[in-house]
């Protein structure tokens, strides 16, 4: 099934409201002030059952030049034009600004209807077609059929009806794009359900129940109800007219012009852009203000020229815009500039960067770049967005950033680009980044060794994403993690439990055999003593250790399963394993078990040292504590018959 939309275009009062409800039945201009006035000045939505049993929809964009704001937001998404000249009128100015605007958005089917044609002598009309097939020369409506009707008479309606049905089977399918988009036109609020918003989707597919973004706030919404054309379905994609029951905020909460995405997508207020000036615009300058208009989302902005010092009617441009109020905008989305005022389509274009740097200087270089990703080409603009995340970025940003497929993005060949395979998602990284990086672990590693000459191991992975910058937040963490497992294959790292340590290191014991001799002497000679730290302390300045190297030497003693860690206690291995033995043995021959002050005048110690030796071994799993008691396990019993 193909999901399309058409949208009229056309001079104010040509007869484009009056067309869609001779194809449809449905009057679109349903607000008073348009009964009033006797002109579309909103929006008017419908839809079109097609001979194939496919419903297309409709959007009825007002013609007044007032309104060429809101004509914006209802082409933006469309599939196939109705460009409309009342024959008895013949080709108006803002016959030639929908038009416009309508190349500009990157229409590329379309339909040209000459209305009318009852108040009309044929030969006016045929003017009128003459007319029509000069301005349209050069367009994508230049090969487009001319259908006349008549929406009074019903003259021709039925042409028209088919010729809409070819262009339908005949129009190319919207590129696929795994993120759903759609642009809010209309809110509202419906008894019983809460918070209604409409919309074109022009990206992606989601179903009823899923969780939404309302962007650029970031709010998190569930999806209760889907319409597509006022029927409720399971799911809306690309090229749908949809309605979407939002749960999770209120209708003064969202606001046309806003978006909603299955996903959190970036904001931005600086765009790149390629900019096409409108023949009949006028010349702009470095610097100009004008009005910004995306989909249904419009902001004031100024534009900034980067390639050129100004520009006249006809020519392009590469242009950062400088809005200001967020818009979350792609790659490749189209956009239309108005003139400050809104009173005069200066020209549109297409999003080259959707957050981009901002630009303070026009250098060559920068030039050079935005000139190769104004092209297109996807490795150009893959490549782009790499290089502005030196920690690398993930596949799932790329699609959400790009607007293409996962697919797309993997089976792109790229120079100096390396993917590397997190836990949680693909990653690419510039070579030259990467290469960076490294080189600060391998030196922060080293470092660590230096400080810690008596260590094994190096530093875990949360102390190195310390000390990079650019590998911070979850995805830092997850690429962090790819890299090193990349260091340890090339055998510049060695993975050791939770740490890494470069590839040939040993710890340095051997240097300090006298300094560590002294420290487990003096944890010996206190027996069945736990002592104070200030007194390790003193011990160790005596002896002429610092307390850097004192904690390096324990730490040492204890990896050596020489010291014991019992809470903020140490105690030698010595007196661990000899108590533990004797304490197995007593157990063995009293099965209903030993308190703690028994076990305290078995081995004759304090209360303090008894109980920390009993959490020792009931964490090693050989004891077991059954109320005020401590038992043998089976473990237990193994260790003791292990034992010479």
């Amino acid at each position: 099934m193909k999901h399309l939309i058409l949208g009229t275009a056309g001079h104010v009062d040509h007869g484009k409201t009056a067309l869609v409800k001779a194809l449809t039945g449905i009057e679109c201009d349903t607000h008073k002030e348009e009964k009033r006035r006797g002109i579309t000045i909103n929006l008017g939505f419908t839809s079109l059952k097609l001979p194939s049993g496919d419903t297309i929809g409709i959007v009825d964009v007002p013609g007044h030049r007032d309104f060429v704001h809101t004509m914006v937001a209802g082409a933006s998404g469309i599939d196939i034009a109705l460009l409309l000249v009342a024959a008895d009128s013949g080709v108006m100015p803002q016959t030639r600004e929908h038009l416009r605007i309508m190349q500009i958005l990157g229409v590329r089917s379309g339909i040209i209807v000459i209305s009318r044609i009852d108040l009309a002598d044929p030969e006016v009309s045929d003017m009128a077609e003459t007319e029509i097939r000069e301005l349209v020369k050069g367009t994508f409506l230049e090969n487009a059929p001319i259908v006349k009707v008549s929406s009074k008479t019903g003259e021709g309606i039925d042409e028209l009806k088919g010729a809409i049905a070819r262009a339908a089977s005949e129009v190319r399918v919207r590129a696929g794009s795994e993120v759903f988009r759609m642009f809010i036109d209309r809110v509202f609020s419906v008894s019983g359900y809460g918070t209604v918003a409409t919309g074109s989707v022009i990206g992606g597919t989601v179903k009823a129940g899923s969780t939404v973004y309302l962007l650029p706030r970031g709010r998190e919404l569930k999806l209760r109800r889907l319409e597509r054309y006022g029927n409720e379905v399971e799911e809306v994609t690309a090229g749908d007219r949809a309605s979407l029951n939002l749960s999770g905020v209120s209708r003064e909460e969202t606001a046309r012009g806003m978006l909603v995405s299955d996903r959190l997508l970036r904001s931005s207020m600086l765009l790149d852009a390629n900019f096409n000036l409108f023949e009949s615009g006028k010349t702009l300058k470095l610097w100009s203000r004008a009005v910004f208009l995306l989909g249904t989302f419009e902001s004031q902005a100024r534009i900034h020229l980067l390639d050129k010092q100004s520009i006249r009617a006809g020519e392009c441009a590469i242009v950062q815009i400088h809005l200001e109020e967020p818009c979350t905008a792609q790659i490749g989305d189209r956009f239309v500039l108005r003139s400050s005022s809104c009173d005069t389509t200066l020209g549109g274009g297409e999003i080259i960067d959707a957050s981009p740097l901002h630009h303070r200087r026009r250098s060559s270089q920068l030039i050079e770049r935005l000139k190769k990703l104004s092209t297109g080409k996807l490795p150009e603009l893959i490549t782009s967005e790499v290089k502005k995340n030196p920690g690398g970025i993930s596949l799932k940003s790329l699609v959400e950033r790009l607007n293409i497929s996962s697919a797309e993005i993997v089976s792109t060949e790229l120079s100096c680009v390396i993917r590397l395979q997190g836990e949680k998602d693909l990653y690419l990284i510039d070579e030259a980044d990467l290469d960076s990086t490294c080189s600060r672990i391998i030196r922060g590693i080293a470092d660590y060794h230096k400080k810690n000459p008596l260590a094994s191991s190096g530093p875990a992975l949360e102390e190195l994403q310390g000390i990079l910058p650019v590998c911070q937040g979850q995805d830092g963490k997850d690429i962090l993690g790819a890299i090193l497992a990349r260091m340890v294959n090339q055998k510049k790292l060695r993975k050791e439990g939770h740490r890494w340590s470069l590839h040939g290191h040993h710890a340095a014991s051997g240097l300090y055999v006298r300094e560590i001799d002294i420290v487990e002497r003096f944890f010996k000679d206190c027996g069945l003593k736990t002592p104070l730290l200030s007194e390790l302390e003193l011990h160790a300045r005596r002896n002429g250790l610092d307390n850097h190297l004192l904690r390096q030497i324990i730490q040492h003693l204890i990896s050596a399963g020489l010291l014991y860690k019992a809470e903020s206690d140490l105690i030698h291995s010595s007196i661990v394993d000899s108590s533990r033995i004797t304490l197995l043995r007593k157990l063995k021959e009293t099965p209903e078990g030993l308190t703690v002050a028994a076990f305290r005048d078995l081995i004759s110690a304090n209360r303090k040292l008894c109980l920390l030796l009993l959490s020792i071994y009931d964490k090693e799993g050989v004891t077991e504590r059954r109320g005020d008691m401590r038992v043998i396990t089976k473990k237990g019993i193994e260790v003791l018959d292990s034992t010479p």
